[in-house]
This record gives structure tokens, C-alpha cells and sequence, in this order.
């Protein structure tokens, strides 16, 4: 560790100097200092790097959320987010553990606030994924966090912006994939879990918005929960009224559709498949390996999910995690697909209007567990 700070003093120091300009009284200066910290962050920072600073730097961001405007604060609140997602363990402390148990009560207040603005709420939303994602040390703890994304989606009138609406029930969506397949969870932690999911008057209303990027977010839990079996805690009225508007939107509309209607369709059809087989996607993505010609095989939607959600937060620091942080190591499947233009055979299996006799590509069999199975830290299967 002595070695590392010795190293340290012989470069420049980012995270030095973003805390010093955070210590600012002008907002100008702090808010410079906290576009820093997060290009810092989102460009990966190695833990010995940041060591035991992690809580200067985490006190500094709730100072800013207390003092600054919406743009320091939506900052503060990325950067809580990415340092939950770099922060390693120090001598004697699980950094990310302690980040998301510090930040959860911050989290709530400011997601139940009426105050809090479009951004600001978009931001804590994110920040709450990505903390649970980085920092929840048991499928259990994750529950609070999904209470304080329920919230939201239960307080949700005609009058909420559906960018707020959307960053919940991604987050939601994120937060269900810490709890891995359900399993012995599922029967632990049961009352738990009623308390936690979204109600499904509310998934019903959500999925008939006229809004596409709501009705999207509302299918991808409701496909999250399908996998891990969490449906069983809605009754079979509720998944009859659920399965008839999945099916509904799977159909899309008469004539000829427009490419978003098509995609929502397609979207949706899968999600109908999964419903009625408990059957799962699979998406290829080109991933960095000695050869330049790995393949990265993302076969279940809690996956993908999760995926998704460290591309958009991450940025165009998701290349560099992806290399560089060991939370994103991972297996790689080289035998199948080495052409990147190439479609993976199980994506061309999908049929739009199918889902009744399809049958398992040997590829699906051979892929569908081999991705993040023994490295990959962000998920709990």
C-alpha cells in the first residue's frame, strides 16, 4: 500500500485536486471540481488510487448536494454512483459497502422531497442503482433500495415527468437483478419482497402510457420478473391482466408500423415468449480481448439489463471499465460467432407473432450461463 502512495506522489494526483476545489465556497470553483471527479471516475481510477479517500470525496459530493444548485447536485450524485462502482476494499473497510448504506438515507430524502426537480430526481435514481449495484452485499439488502424506487413509481401522478417515471422503473428493473434468481431469497425474504415490488395496478397503468420510453421501462421488469419467477407474488388475476396488455402491445399496430412501433412490438413479443416459456433473449457484443475477436454472449434479461444500465451511466467510460476494473471481469466465448457482423443464431430464432413450438438452438444451450458466471461481480447468481 506504501508503495502505491509513493507512486501517487509521483504523478499528479486528480482526485487531490478535485477535493481541494470541492472544498471551495464558490460554486463555481466546487462545481469545476466535481465535473473533474466524475471524468475521473468515468475514465476509471484505480482503487489504490483512492484508497481510504473514498469518504472525503463521498462527504464532499453530500456537501454539494446540500449547498449547490440542481447541476452540482445531479454531479454529486453521479459521481457518488461512479466512486460506489470503482472504490475497492480499504484495510478495513468494504468502500462500496459503505458508500451504499451511507448514501441510501440521502437517496430517500431527496427522492421523497416534492422540491427535488426533473434532474435532480433522474440523477438520484441513477445513483441508487448504481451504488446497490456496487455496493449491496446480499440480495436481501437490496430490498431498501428497491422500496425507495417503488416509491416513486407509486407517487407518480399524470402530472410527473415521465423522465422521472422512466429512471425508476429502470431502476427498479437494475435493482431486481441483485437479487439473482429468486431462489432461496424468494422464500426468506418474501414479505420483503411483496412490500418492495410494484404494485401491478400500477405496472398495468404504466404499461398502457402514451409514452414509449415508460412503456419500454415498464416491460423490462416486468421480463426481469418473469425470469426470476417474482410474477408468482402477483395474483393470477393481476397476470392475466398483465399477460392480455403484453400481448396487446406484442401485436402493435394495423398496417404498416413505424420503425419505434416495430421495435416496441418486437420488444414486447419477447417479453410475451418469456411469459409463456420462461424462455430467454441472448445478445452478442463485441468485447476487447488479446485477439480482438471476443464475443461477449448476454443471455438473460437480467443481463442485459444490467448492461444496459453501465453503458448509459457509464458513458464513454464504459470501454475503459470494461478493460480495467476487475469488477468487469469476465469469461468469454470465443467458439461461437468470431464475425462481428455476423447475428448470433439464437437472436434470429426470434419470430414476431411466434412463441408457440420454438424450439432451443444449440447455441442457446451451450451460451446460456457461461457469461459472468465465475468474475463478474455485479450480479448474485
Amino acid at each position: 500500500m506504501a508503495s502505491h502512495r509513493n507512486s501517487r506522489l509521483n504523478k499528479t494526483d486528480v482526485i487531490g485536486e478535485c477535493i481541494d476545489k470541492l472544498h471551495e465556497k464558490r460554486r463555481a470553483v466546487r462545481e469545476q471540481g466535481m465535473e473533474a471527479l466524475v471524468a475521473a471516475l468515468e475514465g476509471f481510477v484505480p482503487a489504490d488510487d483512492i484508497d481510504h479517500r473514498y469518504f472525503t470525496v463521498f462527504d464532499r459530493c453530500c456537501a454539494s448536494l446540500r449547498k449547490g444548485g440542481a447541476a452540482e447536485a445531479a454531479l454529486a450524485f453521479r459521481a457518488i454512483g461512479l466512486l460506489a462502482l470503482t472504490a475497492g476494499d480499504a484495510t478495513d473497510v468494504n468502500c462500496s459497502k459503505d458508500i451504499y448504506n451511507k448514501s441510501l438515507p440521502v437517496l430517500r430524502k431527496t427522492l421523497q422531497a416534492p422540491s427535488s426537480g426533473v434532474e435532480t430526481m433522474v440523477a438520484a435514481l441513477d445513483c441508487l442503482a448504481a451504488v446497490t449495484l456496487g455496493g449491496a452485499s446480499h440480495p436481501g439488502n437490496a430490498t431498501s433500495a428497491m422500496r425507495a424506487a417503488t416509491g416513486v413509481i407509486r407517487r407518480a401522478g399524470d402530472d410527473t415527468p415521465p423522465e422521472v417515471v422512466t429512471a425508476a422503473l429502470s431502476a427498479f428493473a437494475l435493482l431486481l437483478t441483485a437479487i439473482g434468481d429468486g431462489g432461496v431469497y424468494l422464500k426468506t425474504y418474501t414479505s420483503y419482497f411483496k412490500e418492495a415490488m410494484v404494485p401491478f395496478q400500477d405496472l398495468v397503468k404504466l404499461l398502457d402510457s402514451d409514452n414509449p420510453s415508460v412503456v419500454m421501462a415498464a416491460g423490462e421488469v416486468l421480463a426481469v420478473c418473469a425470469e426470476f419467477n417474482l410474477t408468482k407474488l402477483y395474483t393470477p388475476e393481476a397476470m392475466d391482466a398483465i399477460e392480455t396488455k403484453v400481448l396487446d402491445l406484442a401485436t402493435g399496430a394495423s398496417g404498416d408500423m413505424m420503425p419505434a412501433e416495430q421495435r416496441q412490438a418486437d420488444f414486447f413479443q419477447k417479453i410475451a415468449d418469456i411469459l409463456c416459456q420462461a424462455q430467454t433473449e441472448e445478445e452478442s457484443i463485441a468485447a476487447a480481448s488479446s485477439s480482438g475477436r471476443g464475443v461477449l454472449r448476454v443471455s438473460t434479461w437480467a443481463r442485459l439489463v444490467q448492461l444496459s444500465f453501465l453503458k448509459k451511466f457509464l458513458g464513454k467510460g464504459f470501454c475503459k471499465h470494461f478493460q480495467d476494473n476487475p469488477r468487469f471481469r469476465q469469461e468469454e466465448d470465443t467458439s461461437g460467432a468470431t464475425d462481428e457482423d455476423e447475428e448470433p443464431t439464437a437472436k434470429k430464432s426470434w419470430r414476431h407473432g411466434g412463441g408457440k413450438g420454438k424450439q432451443w438452438t444449440s447455441a442457446m444451450r451451450r451460451d446460456r450461463d457461461i457469461v459472468w458466471e465465475s468474475k463478474n461481480q455485479y450480479h448474485y447468481y
